[in-house]
């Protein structure tokens, strides 16, 4: 088995589970190669749109020399609809294993990926959210994510943070998330340091948050975010999602029309 009975008791109760290394070492300098490539623009397989500056550079042009593209990307997604390494840790079975045993179904798509840059000096803070609160688009709300460390990930530069329990309380109104974190029967904050290589995985509705980096090093996280291939996607026949982001591929990114990638198991007519 890919995980034991207590690490699934411990993700119910908690939401979350720190995990082993998923990646090789080769696996990861490969990833960590292609990350910076494409960041740098030195292959454009992905579209622009995908690929997100941090605040402070996107309505500027920076010159200081010392600050070089890849301390400009915040970060990238939908990699894994368009290039292979990406695509080839979405599909790592010692990830999709944990993924099918936490979600309780062989039948698993790939919502999208989203591959967090935390450049030196510039990765800024993202406060507390839940995924799925983000995409309530999709029912019934039953998301995995994993984040895999690309980079050694500690408090310094920005680790992910989880508030254990979380996931039990539903979605949670933005506007009142401070209240929430206020609460006395609210568990404190825990900080998740990982290895370059590990990973960690979190229910779609567990309030977690990653500090900024200020430190001399990148600290690149990869998520992806799964769904059951039976949830269906209320905005099926729209390219936005009801919060107005642009949730998936058009058809000629696509080469076609859009469906969710099946990562396991079946796809089901009229579903994501």
């Amino acid at each position: 088995m890919s995980i034991t009975q207590n690490d699934k008791e411990f993700f119910e109760k908690y939401g979350y589970l720190k995990y082993k290394q998923v990646l090789s070492d080769d696996e990861l300098s490969t990833a960590q190669k292609r990350s910076e490539d494409i960041a740098l623009g030195n292959l454009t397989h992905v579209p622009e749109r995908f690929i997100q500056l941090e605040a402070e550079f996107r309505d500027k042009d920076v010159t200081d020399e010392k600050t070089i593209r890849l301390d400009k990307v915040r970060k990238m997604t939908h990699l894994a609809y368009f290039d292979d390494v990406i695509k080839s840790i979405a599909k790592n079975p010692k990830i999709v294993d944990v993924v099918e045993a936490l979600m309780g179904t062989p039948n698993i798509k790939l919502y999208t990926d989203q591959l967090m840059m935390k450049p030196r000096f510039h990765g800024t803070v993202t406060g507390w959210h839940q995924d799925s609160a983000s995409w309530p688009n999709f029912v019934p709300q039953k998301a995995v994510s994993c984040w895999v460390a690309l980079d050694d990930a500690t408090v310094e530069n920005g680790c992910m943070t989880v508030l254990p329990g979380s996931h039990k309380w539903g979605p949670i109104n933005h506007d009142l998330k401070d209240v929430f974190m206020a609460h006395p029967d609210i568990s404190d904050p825990k900080p998740i340091e990982i290895k370059a290589g590990h990973c960690m995985f979190h229910d779609g509705l567990n309030l977690h948050k990653t500090g900024a980096n200020t430190t001399p090093n990148r600290r690149r996280g990869l998520a992806l975010h799964y769904l059951p291939s039976e949830t269906i996607d209320l905005t099926i026949n729209s390219n936005q999602n009801s919060t107005g982001e642009t949730s998936r591929l058009t058809e000629e990114e696509f080469g076609g029309p859009f469906r969710y990638m099946l990562i396991r198991g079946k796809e089901f007519p009229g579903r994501i």
